[in-house]
């Protein structure tokens, strides 16, 4: 048998199996580094399918795609560069699909996925919402769901490890124009960004925001702890 032949049948052996981790690993890995996630929500969110638009400015993006359908209970779905998909072809069996494949990435939605869209199309820095690509709206019109706006950032505050913070929008009919949707998105965003720059207190969170879970002990934390108790003694 052939090396190429033999990489081929190990990498459908191991495929599935690392389909089936990955949502251990990615749920450690926000554990692990993130101090916390916090959303708030402006409207109630779909029960069904729907299209989630956000925008991208982080490595965690990619793990926050699949931790927030799994916050509210719903598949995950989300759609990856072409390229990137046939390097870690297993995402699909998460529910991933290709840029190439809109009417796949409607189905998903249609069957009651949440379809994580970054309509930037690339990872920008901390910001300003950049332009917009065309596309998500089409895919909710396909799909016949909404679409769910969704400001995300990721930021150092008062703790050594990077904070998330989520603001979801009233979702919009899925017939939406994609200058509405562009602007909806940038004013939640610039909403999110307002109320960042609000908080006064860096090491609490921000106000009006919910935790989906916080880091229990962190490490300033623990160090008050032993001082307060070298002290006492």
């Amino acid at each position: 048998m052939s090396g190429a032949r033999l990489r081929s049948l190990w990498g459908a052996l191991l495929e599935p199996v690392i389909a089936a981790s990955l949502p251990g690993i990615m749920r450690r890995a926000l554990r692990r580094g993130l101090a916390g996630i916090w959303s708030l929500t402006e409207a109630p969110v779909p029960s069904g399918g729907a299209v989630v638009v956000a925008n991208h400015h982080s490595w965690w993006d990619a793990y926050l795609a699949w931790a927030i359908a799994d916050r509210h209970g719903r598949p995950s779905g989300a759609i990856m560069d072409e390229a990137q998909l046939a390097r870690f072809a297993f995402f699909r069996r998460l529910g991933v699909v290709s840029d190439r494949e809109p009417r796949a990435a409607a189905r998903r939605a249609a069957a009651g996925a949440w379809l994580v869209v970054y309509v930037e199309g690339e990872l920008r820095p901390p910001g300003p919402l950049g332009p917009v690509r065309p596309g998500a709206a089409a895919i909710a019109r396909w799909a016949g769901v909404p679409i769910l706006p969704l400001a995300i950032r990721c930021v150092m505050r008062g703790a050594e490890r990077p904070e998330v913070y989520l603001r979801f929008g009233a979702p919009l009919a899925g017939g939406v124009d994609h200058e509405t949707l562009a602007r909806d998105l940038a004013g939640l965003l610039d909403r999110l960004d307002r109320d960042l720059a609000g908080a006064a207190d860096a090491e609490a969170p921000v106000p009006g925001y919910r935790p989906w879970w916080r880091a229990a002990d962190r490490s300033h934390e623990r160090l008050a702890r032993w001082r307060a108790w070298w002290g006492a003694s």
